[in-house]
């Protein structure tokens, strides 16, 4: 995470939570992603003059707001670049459906299928 003690203007938590907790989880609901990008934005242009740090975002995020119906495990958990990539290529990804039970991210019927790449982009390293 980003320094967790310095404070920024509201804008940017909300700009670096959209990129890296809803875009890579929500990545298969476009019209939610269109419709909580402009809540947050919404939200930050109100409260422009609030400052805060990442994980003070985070708390706030979680715990105070209502705007995110993810499993609370799920919604919680930090998706790094390569877990995103792969989840994009789960043949029964739902972000709706999708938990984490011991550290393991699942869906609600069990265990995500493999990824599945196209042979030329396995061949050419390419997602």
């Amino acid at each position: 995470m980003a320094n967790s003690t310095k404070k920024y203007p509201i804008k940017h938590p909300v700009n670096w939570y959209y990129g890296n907790y809803c875009v890579r989880k929500c990545f298969d609901k476009e019209e939610r992603l269109s419709q909580h990008g402009e809540w947050l934005q919404d939200f930050a242009s109100k409260h422009r003059n609030l400052t805060m740090t990442h994980k003070e975002f985070l708390t706030l995020f979680h715990d105070h707001m209502a705007l995110c119906t993810l499993n609370d495990s799920f919604k919680r958990r930090s998706i790094g670049w390569k877990l995103f990539e792969k989840l994009q290529d789960t043949p029964n990804y739902d972000s709706d459906k999708m938990v984490v039970e011991g550290g393991r991210i699942k869906t609600t019927e069990g265990e995500l299928e493999p990824a599945r790449r196209c042979l030329a982009c396995k061949h050419l390293g390419i997602h």
